[in-house]
C-alpha cells in the first residue's frame, strides 16, 4: 500500500461520465482526492459522496478534483452519479486492479470489494493524505479532507 510521501500509482479507467481518466492527465494541474468506497448506492457511500458533492465548489478553489473508485460496474456507477447528480465521475475499477495497487480491497484482499479510503495527491502526483478506514461504516467529512487541501496548498 503506497503512503504518504510516495508517488502515486497511475492509472486509466473508463468512468460513469462517458469519459477515460488518468492520474497522469491531472499531473501540474490539480491535486486528485481519490476516493474508494465499497459500493454504488448504499447509506454510507450516498451520505460520504453527497457530502463531496455538497462541498464541489471548495475542493474546485483549492485546485482539488474528485474521482470516486469502487468495484461496481460502470452501469452502477452512472445510475448512482445521475440519481445524486454527483459533479465528479465514478470510475470503474475491471479486474480490480486500482483497488490492487492502492492496497483497500477488503480484508487484506480477501473480498473483492473496495474498503472505504481517500488519497489526496498532489499535483506532482505524491501522496500528500491517506486513510483507509478500519470499519467501511465510518468515512472522512468534506471539512476534513478541505483542511488538508488547505495544508497542501500553503
Amino acid at each position: 500500500m503506497p503512503n504518504v510521501g510516495d508517488p502515486a500509482p497511475d492509472f486509466s479507467l473508463a468512468a460513469s461520465d462517458g469519459q477515460t481518466y488518468s492520474l497522469s492527465q491531472f499531473r501540474g494541474k490539480n491535486h486528485v482526492v481519490l476516493v474508494f468506497y465499497p459500493g454504488d448506492d448504499t447509506p454510507t457511500c450516498t451520505a460520504q459522496l453527497c457530502d463531496y458533492r455538497d462541498g464541489w465548489e471548495d475542493f474546485r478553489q483549492l485546485g482539488a478534483v474528485i474521482l470516486g473508485v469502487s468495484t461496481n460496474d460502470l452501469t452502477a456507477h452512472k445510475k448512482f452519479a445521475e440519481k445524486y447528480s454527483f459533479p465528479f465521475p465514478l470510475l470503474e475499477d475491471p479486474g480490480n486492479q486500482l483497488c490492487k495497487a492502492y492496497g483497500i480491497l477488503m480484508l487484506g484482499g480477501l473480498l473483492p470489494i473496495a474498503n472505504r479510503a481517500v488519497f489526496i495527491i498532489d499535483k506532482q502526483g505524491i501522496i500528500r493524505y491517506r486513510h483507509v478506514e478500519t470499519l467501511p461504516i465510518f468515512k472522512r467529512s468534506r471539512a476534513e479532507l478541505l483542511e488538508a487541501l488547505r495544508q497542501i496548498a500553503a
